[in-house]
């Protein structure tokens, strides 16, 4: 048998004491809060996800995978809850559509496109869409959360001009876009999930028809 060895960080400030954590581990009332409330979240992507059918992905992109829910604990050392919709990563065609949980930080809404999906292929009409949906366009890898959600390494909708959108499109990163979602209560997180993947899929049944 092997153990992992980590390095001993002898003098970090943000190192809480040992015996405060030691007290920590012994609160069991914690931990059974912590499990139930992933549960929570899990039961309320969960829900999200079973609105969605299989022939409405059929209907927008037929090389689909359907739907999946992950977790995990340590995102930056935070646990964190995914609903994953399509879920076709290609880098030229894909698309995918990522409901996010990550705990000290919110809810969030990213919509993945491969560089050569045809919603990227009319940038003005892509922009109108971005701006009227509120999204900002991340400039980072994929789904790289720490970079966009804790350092900010995005470009707001407000701020996001047609150039910047065209030159994104042409330098070969990933198309991203990121939307925050408000945390009031289950149902209206619900909702509110629910409403905006909805407005996704429409989106992208556009393709379809006129756009």
């Amino acid at each position: 048998m092997g153990f992992c060895s980590y390095e001993v960080v002898v003098n970090d400030k943000n190192k809480a004491p040992f015996d405060q954590l030691l007290k920590l581990t012994k609160d069991r009332e914690i931990f059974q809060n912590i499990s139930q409330a992933k549960k929570e979240f899990v039961a309320i992507l969960s829900l999200v996800g079973n609105g969605v059918t299989y022939d409405k992905l059929d209907g927008i992109h037929e090389n689909h995978k359907g739907i999946k829910i992950s977790q995990g604990n340590e995102l930056q050392n935070c646990p964190y809850q995914v609903l994953d919709i399509v879920r076709d990563f290609d880098i030229n065609l894909g698309l995918n559509i990522r409901a996010l949980h990550w705990w000290g930080r919110g809810a969030y809404l990213l919509v993945y496109l491969g560089t050569d999906h045809p919603m990227l292929q009319v940038p003005y009409r892509l922009l109108q869409w971005i701006k009227n949906n509120s999204y900002d366009l991340t400039n980072t890898k994929l789904f790289d959360y720490k970079q966009i959600i804790d350092e900010g390494q995005i470009v707001s909708s407000e701020k996001l001009e047609l150039k910047q959108l065209i030159d994104h499109l042409s330098s070969g990163k990933p198309f991203q876009i990121i939307k925050e979602i408000p945390v009031k209560d289950k149902l209206s997180l619900e909702k509110h999930l629910g409403k905006e993947v909805e407005k996704v899929l429409n989106w992208m049944n556009l393709k379809n028809n006129s756009f």
